[in-house]
């Protein structure tokens, strides 16, 4: 009886410890990080992701005993990607309709603005949004901000491109008039063209908006949660500020610390 009562109890604490190692699992289980080629933020130099994000996002890993490598793919397929898998980190996005139904946003990890660029030569003067349906084309890339944000505005003048870099040589060969981009990237975009910042200038600032890690449906809650709390630690520690000084200089960091779970319907 006494063994039989032993072996009862090995069995149940074997299963309370199965069960546990499932938790655990399911809590650290390393999750697949993509991202876009979109400089300073995240590129690929020499064929080694880099860039500000991508420092970022490998700091917050190795704390947490990840070791993936990251992907660095054009937008629209990153974006398919997170969108339709589960335990899969993009970054970095801005927050939208669309995009709250599928992802927990952390963050923010930076900030930006949405602008639209013209030609330094150009005479154009844009005081509203209105005005920008009877300057001319605007260039895009696929599934941005900025293109969200001009459809919904009802801006239909668009070409759009599958990469960033697309739509600033469209604008500087003047076959758009317009460039819609993040200001934070658009000193690194240029230089991967050939062209330098006097070349065009800022004529319109569509919204400013806040960068974020986001983490696709399905991924676990506690996931989420512990990257965040990382996150935190290195906002606290002065190590994000030092990170985002040397990557954007005298901007402001957003030190600031929040998570939005995905909309449920």
């Amino acid at each position: 009886m006494l063994f039989a009562t032993y072996k009862h109890c090995y069995r149940l604490l074997l299963c309370m410890s199965l069960g546990y190692s499932g938790l655990v699992f399911a809590v650290t289980a390393p999750v697949r990080l993509v991202t876009e080629a979109w400089p300073p933020m995240s590129f690929e130099q020499d064929g080694v992701p880099t860039g500000f994000g991508v420092e970022l996002v490998n700091m917050l890993q190795v704390s947490l005993g990840q070791q993936q490598s990251i992907e660095v793919l054009p937008w629209a397929r990153a974006y398919s990607i997170a969108s339709t898998t589960p335990n899969v980190l993009l970054f970095a996005t801005s927050i939208s309709d669309e995009r709250e139904t599928h992802f927990d946003f952390i963050g923010p990890i930076a900030t930006s603005k949405i602008t639209l660029y013209a030609k330094a030569d150009d005479s154009i003067n844009i005081n509203q949004l209105s005005d920008v349906n009877a300057a001319g084309i605007v260039g895009v890339y696929r599934e941005s901000v900025g293109a969200q944000l001009l459809q919904q505005q009802g801006v239909n003048a668009l070409l759009v491109a599958s990469f960033p870099q697309q739509s600033a040589k469209q604008l500087l060969f003047s076959r758009v008039r317009l460039w819609c981009q993040a200001d934070l990237a658009v000193k690194h975009i240029l230089e991967e063209v050939g062209a330098k910042e006097s070349a065009i200038k800022p004529v319109y600032t569509l919204a400013e908006i806040r960068l974020y890690l986001a983490f696709s449906k399905g991924t676990p809650a506690e996931t989420v949660q512990r990257w965040q709390t990382e996150l935190e630690k290195r906002k606290e520690s002065g190590e994000f500020a030092r990170l985002y000084q040397k990557w954007f200089g005298t901007l402001p960091p957003p030190l600031e610390n929040q998570i939005f779970w995905h909309k449920t319907d």
